[in-house]
């Protein structure tokens, strides 16, 4: 259901998620991703605090990316799996000083908690949601770069995937972590959360050609299903593998030793055996696909599923991302729910990003 506040936001409502899905038009915010500065509401990502002296090793063991090797201020992509090698929930690991911070989606927090606390034996490690500390606030675009050097936050602009440092904007000293979240350059803006609101009126009231612009979740969606980026609750979910996702070059290491659900990852990256591959395909037909539709080859045989979809702005087709079925991302013939395809994109490159 969609409602408006006070600022004109266009707030979706649906169960006890509350998301911006936009402030203006969509095609106003996707122009302002692709050539300025935007402003994003990341309060759907949360952050569950990982201390005690063996935090370290412990989660070495239990996600699919090496965590020994950070440093501190260093981050990386990770996966949690099952033992059979299905993906339980995606992260961001990024190193502190005394602590490690898990970056999740909203929706994955308690299953990560759940999860992880029962792997919590004789270790010294405590698990703390911390998310009420700060107000997650979104950077990017395609003039982020030029605007951070014009503010002498060069070393922002340089940062690696992941990496940390910290910002002050209008007398707020906060934690900034490059994360690409739509596939697009970008930066997160950890803000203490008495200060939210003045940061944010401060990066909205710059003279004119330094304010950044508020987008919402609509714009972003179109950005990073344009950019092929896999996206937790839709691409990543329980129903797959991490090498079905596109995403096991950043988030699996393979030489690390053993964690949950490592034996399945390797055999399947030995035996170069794929059940399904993530594509980007462009729909001829006017209509956007739906959500779950299925994917057909040319007997009307189902090969795959939509999962995610968008009106794409920069050729002005219909796009969705879906799981096709490895033997089939070659067909010329593909159809969803009858439509036909105009143009499979193919295998979804891996994107070097987080979101």
């Amino acid at each position: 259901m969609q409602q408006y506040n006070e600022d004109g936001a266009q707030i979706e409502v649906e169960s006890d998620e509350v998301n911006v899905s936009g402030f203006e038009t969509t095609d106003r915010e996707y122009v302002a991703i692709r050539d300025g500065v935007a402003l994003v509401d990341r309060s759907y990502r949360r952050v569950l605090t990982v201390s005690g002296e063996d935090r370290t090793s412990w989660l070495h063991n239990l996600t699919t990316n090496h965590v020994k090797s950070l440093g501190v201020g260093d981050g990386n992509y990770a996966f949690s799996l099952d033992v059979k090698g299905r993906i339980l929930f995606d992260m961001n690991i990024l190193m502190r000083e005394q602590a490690i911070w898990l970056d999740l989606d909203q929706r994955f927090l308690e299953k990560a908690k759940a999860h992880l606390s029962k792997f919590i034996i004789m270790e010294d490690v405590t698990l703390v949601d911390s998310s009420d500390e700060y107000v997650r606030i979104g950077l990017t675009g395609g003039g982020l770069k030029t605007w951070l050097k014009h503010r002498q936050a060069e070393h922002i602009a340089n940062l690696p995937m992941l990496g940390s440092s910290v910002m002050t904007i209008g007398g707020v000293e906060m934690d900034v972590w490059r994360t690409d979240f739509c596939g697009v350059f970008g930066v997160e803006l950890f803000t203490p959360e008495e200060s939210a609101v003045s940061v944010w009126k401060q990066l909205t009231d710059e003279v004119q050609s330094q304010a950044a612009i508020p987008v919402g979740g609509s714009a972003v969606q179109v950005h990073r299903i344009e950019a092929g980026l896999a996206w937790s609750g839709c691409e990543i979910t329980e129903d797959y593998v991490p090498a079905e996702t596109g995403q096991s070059e950043r988030a699996v290491a393979v030489s690390k030793g053993c964690y949950l659900g490592q034996e399945v990852v390797e055999r399947m990256r030995s035996r170069e055996v794929v059940a399904r591959r993530l594509m980007s395909l462009v729909v001829e037909a006017p209509t956007l696909p739906t959500v779950g539709d299925r994917v057909c080859d040319s007997a009307g045989q189902t090969v795959g599923k939509v999962t995610s979809v968008c009106l794409s702005l920069a050729n002005g087709k219909p796009l969705a991302l879906a799981y096709v079925r490895s033997s089939s991302t070659s067909d010329t013939t593909l159809t969803i729910e009858g439509e036909k395809i105009s143009r499979p994109v193919g295998v979804v490159a891996v994107v070097t990003s987080a979101h």
